[in-house]
């Protein structure tokens, strides 16, 4: 297959995996809007009808997302619509792109399904590169013959802004579950000219300037023109972010890669796939899409031959990897979560490893948050691209006088729980990709699941610290909290409400003493969270530390002007009022 074939079939696969629409089962995106002609441009759209798309924009939110003010207030997002409003006659066309997806943005993080779907007739071209996030920092990971000296330089500065800022200001107008999925769509975000100038990263013609540095640290600067969308181009811009080769990507491009594609990004056109590996002691399995292929076996049949071939006795561990998953029909999940829990071999910790990472979204996060709730899978890779709870179904809206499409979530999934809040599910085993990796074909996030010896697998944390106290004591699970908690495999585990858990154990069994050192690391490790402050307060409360207990209570109430226990706490322990209790 040659190289403009096989961007095509790997369009297709992405393009599927996250548009596929089947009902209400799904965490999906929307559809993909009909291309229209007989529309104004929207560059000559006067003022007085882009501020009545304004509105019609945060009606259709108010109205069709199920609870469009879960991260932000209903009051700050009016009062942020109403600015947008009024200073559209003092914006420019680049502008108001840029400020229409900062305010569908402010829905919040574990809302990634609800984004402005630019298209070509708002977005003039593209850069004639393609960025990507490694573990150095943002690369120039292909571009067109001309700019063939920037690939694979780290990039310092974009228009004459330090990367770190602009990526900040990036950050708050592209849509995303998390940090991660964001920093994925970033990627497509970078390559239009209109939402550079509208961030003040472009010049009038579009024209950016950007900053470099080589691995022997020799600076050099560049400008790039926006180049036209090559004919007959018909990919979504924000699927450019998603993909992991080239897509919309010219053949003749220069990528920084010399090695042969690493397994993992082989067969990406298929949506499920299975080989041996290791001499036949490991099975890998690759999920590209969550559903059923046109012309192969369905995707529950092909599961079924998964959980036969793992079950052959030579086979040791099953290796899933739904990295490159978009999403698709959740439905289709059963088919892997009730086969993994019904096995008896595989559902051990160390038997089976998921690999995970950015791109791991929408319906294929409900797979991950399912099998870490309900099976002993274990994570390796980077955290996922979705929140266990999160809002999806979109469904277009078209703004009626420029005709630019919204997608607008409308139901919202809580596989994880009603008190998961995390902002991803983790990996157990974290694994980083570097620039070297993407040079030389590594896949180290595969050859950690291949490598790793099951006996070593960390228990969950609340397992470990039960596990270790009962048999060694309060001294032995703190330290093996400590061990647990430094160790760089585990850096994106959240351990919070785990802690929180411990500490209220300890307090209600009246080991008060043991409790305040839980809640104090707790704070130490999350110094940020108001929550953590208010328990501790609650402990110094029971042992008699009045000073410190207000002290804490104050830190919370500083964090979270809104958490009225505190309030009621700091009253009483002043002898204003009565009192209240942390959260647990």
């Amino acid at each position: 297959m040659g190289m403009t074939e096989y961007a095509r079939a790997i369009a297709a696969s992405v393009v599927a995996g996250v548009m596929w629409c089947a009902g209400a089962a799904q965490a999906q995106h929307a559809p993909e809007p009909t291309a229209e002609t007989s529309r104004a441009s929207p560059r000559e759209l006067e003022s007085e009808r882009w501020q009545s798309d304004v509105r019609f924009l945060a009606d259709a939110i108010r109205e069709r997302h199920p609870h469009p003010f879960h991260a932000v207030n209903r009051e700050t997002f009016a009062a942020a619509a109403e600015r947008l409003e009024a200073r559209i006659p003092e914006l420019d066309y680049p502008e108001i792109l840029a400020e229409l997806s900062r305010l569908v943005a402010m829905l919040g993080e574990g809302d990634g399904h609800s984004r402005v779907r630019f298209n070509p007739r708002f977005i003039s071209g593209q850069y004639p590169l393609r960025y990507a996030f490694f573990a150095e920092g943002l690369l120039i990971r292909s571009a067109r013959p001309d700019h063939a000296a920037l690939v694979g330089k780290r990039v310092t500065a974009i228009g004459e802004v330090p990367v770190e800022d602009a990526v900040a200001r990036l950050a708050e107008i592209v849509p995303g579950d998390n940090d991660f999925n964001r920093r994925l769509r970033m990627l497509s975000y970078l390559l239009m000219p209109e939402i550079l100038q509208g961030l003040d990263l472009a010049d009038a013609d579009g024209d950016v300037a950007i900053q470099v540095v080589d691995g022997r640290g020799k600076r050099s600067r560049a400008t790039l023109e926006p180049m036209e969308w090559p004919e007959g181009f018909r990919y979504t811009i924000g699927n450019l972010s998603w993909e992991p080769v080239r897509l919309g990507a010219p053949e003749d491009w220069v990528d920084m890669r010399t090695a042969e594609l690493p397994r993992a990004l082989q067969r990406l056109q298929e949506w499920y796939w299975m080989e041996p590996l290791d001499g036949g002691s490991a099975l890998y399995v690759q999920l590209n899409a969550i559903g059923n292929q046109e012309g192969h076996k369905s995707m529950g049949e092909f599961f079924a031959r998964v959980f036969d071939a793992a079950d052959e006795e030579h086979v040791e561990r099953l290796i899933l990897d739904v990295r490159w998953n978009g999403g698709g029909n959740n439905f289709f999940n059963r088919s892997v979560v009730h086969g993994l829990i019904r096995s008896d071999k595989l559902n051990q910790r160390g038997r089976t490893y998921v690999l995970i990472g950015r791109t791991t979204f929408s319906a294929a996060q409900n797979l991950i948050t399912k099998l870490d709730h309900e099976t002993e899978a274990v994570f390796v890779g980077e955290p996922s691209g979705g929140k266990p709870n999160h809002y999806g179904d979109a469904r277009r809206v078209t703004l009626p006088e420029s005709g630019l499409d919204v997608s607008i979530s409308t139901l919202y999934w809580q596989d994880g729980g009603p008190f998961d809040r995390r902002a991803w599910v983790p990996p157990d085993i974290a694994v980083d990709i570097t620039a070297n990796d993407w040079v030389t074909g590594r896949d180290p996030v595969l050859e950690a699941a291949r490598s790793v010896d099951p006996q070593a697998v960390a228990q969950p944390l609340d397992e470990l610290l039960t596990d270790t106290y009962q048999e060694h004591g309060f001294a032995a699970a703190l330290a093996a909290y400590r061990t647990f908690k430094s160790d760089p495999a585990h850096r994106y585990i959240e351990t919070e409400f785990v802690m929180n858990r411990v500490g209220y154990h300890l307090l209600q069994n009246g080991q008060i003493e043991e409790a305040i050192q839980v809640f104090r690391l707790n704070t130490e490790a999350y110094p940020e969270s108001w929550n953590t402050y208010d328990s501790l307060g609650e402990a110094l409360v029971e042992a008699g530390r009045i000073e410190e207990a207000i002290t804490n209570y104050e830190r919370s109430l500083d964090l979270n002007p809104e958490n009225a226990a505190a309030a009621r706490m700091l009253a009483r322990l002043r002898g204003r009022g009565s009192g209240s209790h942390g959260q647990r």
